[in-house]
């Protein structure tokens, strides 16, 4: 019996000694760093990609309704004809609704962090990256590294119209479409 005592602690110490799963970092950005006011409606589908390769790949779908000035940043999840989602985002407070309906998978601060690395300035997230992170941009595709490991990949498809996001991190991809509610 001594001899099993003495494997779970090292078992349990050695798993103590293990590094942390990775995270990403937050990219809470005020509103004012994104440089430019936005008015979106948009199409978003998720597909969750499962750890386990034999799993059930599930799709969702939301429409949202984005709008940002130098003060805030809003965002309106749409379902079934519903609001499930209200954020509202100044640069200091993050202000949350949400419908029962809405899945607890859905993390307000993933949809802010996610909404700045699609459409602010290069710079201004590069500034607001923890050391070990970088973010790099080339051609179509910004792609978010920590230690120089690909974590998350933005893909422009036809600007900022139609964009993929592939975050290996959370296991997930998001497709997202927009048109401009500017002007009608």
């Amino acid at each position: 019996m001594r001899p099993l005592i003495l494997l779970a602690a090292l078992l349990l110490s050695a798993c103590q000694t293990l590094p942390p799963p990775a995270s990403l970092p937050a990219l809470q950005l005020a509103p004012a760093a994104f440089g430019a006011e936005l008015s979106l409606a948009q199409r978003l589908t998720v597909t969750d990609a499962p750890e386990d390769p034999n799993g059930a790949v599930t799709e969702r779908q939301l429409d949202t309704l984005l709008q940002v000035d130098a003060q805030q940043l809003q965002l309106a999840g749409l379902a079934f004809g519903q609001r499930v989602l209200t954020l509202q985002w100044d640069g200091r407070e993050l202000q949350v609704k949400r419908h029962p309906m809405l899945p607890a998978a859905v993390d307000p601060a993933r949809v802010l962090r996610d909404v700045a690395l699609v459409f602010a300035p290069l710079p201004a997230l590069q500034a607001a990256l923890p050391p070990g992170w970088t973010l790099d941009e080339a051609g179509n595709e910004r792609t978010l590294r920590q230690a120089g490991e690909a974590r998350l990949t933005v893909r422009y498809l036809d600007g900022r119209k139609r964009v993929e996001i592939d975050n290996r991190v959370e296991h997930y991809q998001l497709r997202i479409e927009s048109r401009s509610l500017e002007g009608g």
